[in-house]
C-alpha cells in the first residue's frame, strides 16, 4: 500500500492489548512489513500510541523524546507491588484527614525537575533482562534514579480516596511511580488506578484513529489523508534548508559543511537537533549541532557545521 510508505499512524490504544499487539494489528491492516511505536503504554493504559511505518521508524528516537500529557487517577490508601491497580497490595494506610488542600500541596511539590526511581515492574533492563521478569520471580534489585521533569500537574477532581489529575512530563516518566511517591509524601500510600495518554508531541486525540477507524479508512480509500508524513511528524524540530547540489551528499551520509547550507530557521545551539530539507520541502535527515551560533559564524565554508544523526531518504 504505497500511500502508507514512511508515514505515521496516530493510533488510539484501548485498555487491554499490549503496545506490541497494536503494532502487529496495524501492520496487518496496512500491509506493511516494518513498524514501531513511540513510547510504550502498559496493557491497562489507553491513549495515544503513534506508530511509525517502514522508513519512518528511523525518526522514532526523536519523537520519543517529546513531551507527553496524561490524564491519571490515583487511589489513596494502598500501595501495590506494580504501583498500579493490577498488582498485589503491599501496604495500606488511612486516608482519614487527608484533605483536598493537602493533595494539591503535594501535587505542587512534585512539579519541576527531579529524579525518579523506575519501578521493578517495568521494561527497564538489568544485564539484558527486563526488570519485570525479575520482579515476577520475587527478585528486587536496586535501580538508579533517572532525571525527569514534571512540567505541569493539575488536579481535575477528588472524590473519596480517588484523585484525578492531568500531567505534562518528559519522556521516561512513570506516572504510576509518581502516584506511588505522592502517596508516600501524603503518608497514606497510593497507587495508579487509571491512565490515559492524551498527547505525544503533536499527536493528540483530535487526530487519533482506532483500529476500527484505520480499517474503515483502508476500505474507503481515505487512508492517505489520515496518516502523518515524516515532515509533519518532525515539524517541532527547527529546519535547515540544504543547497540543491548538496542534497545527494546528505543522502549518502555526508556531514553538513557551512557551504552546503542555504538557510537555518533557528539559532545554532550546541546539542540541538535540526531537520534537513531540500528546496522541495522533503526531509532528508536529522542532524545535531556540536557548536554555538558564534562558532558557526566563524566557520570556514568547508568546515563541518552539523553532525549527521539519521538519514531519512
Amino acid at each position: 500500500m504505497d500511500c502508507t510508505l514512511n508515514k505515521v499512524v496516530n493510533l488510539y490504544k484501548p485498555a487491554g492489548p499490549t503496545s506490541f499487539d497494536m503494532v502487529c494489528k496495524v501492520k496487518r491492516i496496512l500491509g506493511v512489513k516494518k513498524a514501531g511505536h513511540i513510547g510504550t503504554l502498559d496493557p491497562d493504559a489507553e491513549g495515544m500510541l503513534p506508530i511509525c511505518l517502514n522508513r519512518s521508524t528511523r525518526i522514532i528516537p526523536f519523537l520519543t523524546a517529546q513531551l507527553k500529557v496524561y490524564e491519571a487517577q490515583m487511589t489513596l490508601g494502598s500501595a501495590t507491588d506494580t504501583q498500579d491497580s493490577t498488582g498485589k497490595t503491599i501496604a495500606e494506610g488511612s486516608v482519614e484527614g487527608i484533605s483536598r488542600e493537602q493533595v494539591l500541596q503535594v501535587l505542587n511539590e512534585f512539579r519541576g525537575p527531579q529524579n525518579q526511581v523506575p519501578p521493578m515492574f517495568s521494561a527497564k533492563k538489568k544485564n539484558g533482562i527486563p526488570l519485570y521478569k525479575l520482579a515476577r520471580n520475587g527478585i528486587t534489585i536496586e535501580r538508579k534514579a533517572v532525571p525527569i521533569h514534571i512540567h505541569s500537574i493539575e488536579m481535575i477532581g477528588m472524590e473519596d480516596n480517588r484523585v484525578d489529575f492531568v500531567v505534562q512530563c518528559s519522556s521516561g516518566t512513570y506516572i504510576r511511580t509518581l502516584c506511588h511517591d505522592m502517596g508516600e509524601r501524603l503518608g497514606c500510600y497510593a497507587h495508579m488506578s487509571r491512565l490515559v495518554r492524551t498527547e505525544v508531541g503533536i499527536f493528540n486525540r483530535d487526530t487519533s484513529l482506532t483500529l476500527e477507524n484505520l480499517q474503515a479508512a483502508v476500505d474507503d480509500g481515505s487512508i492517505s489523508s489520515k496518516l502523518f508524513s515524516q515532515e509533519e511528524a518532525l515539524q517541532f524540530l527547527p529546519a535547515i534548508q540544504i543547497k540543491s547540489d548538496h542534497a545527494a551528499a546528505v543522502g549518502n551520509g555526508k556531514a553538513l559543511t557551512r557551504q552546503s547550507i542555504e538557510s537555518i530557521a533557528h539559532p545554532v545551539e550546541t546539542g540541538q537537533h535540526y531537520r534537513v530539507s531540500d528546496d522541495a520541502g522533503l526531509t532528508l535527515a536529522v542532524v545535531e549541532s556540536a557548536i554555538t551560533e558564534e562558532e558557526y559564524a566563524r566557520l570556514e565554508p568547508n568546515e563541518i557545521a552539523f553532525k549527521l544523526k539519521r538519514v531519512l531518504m
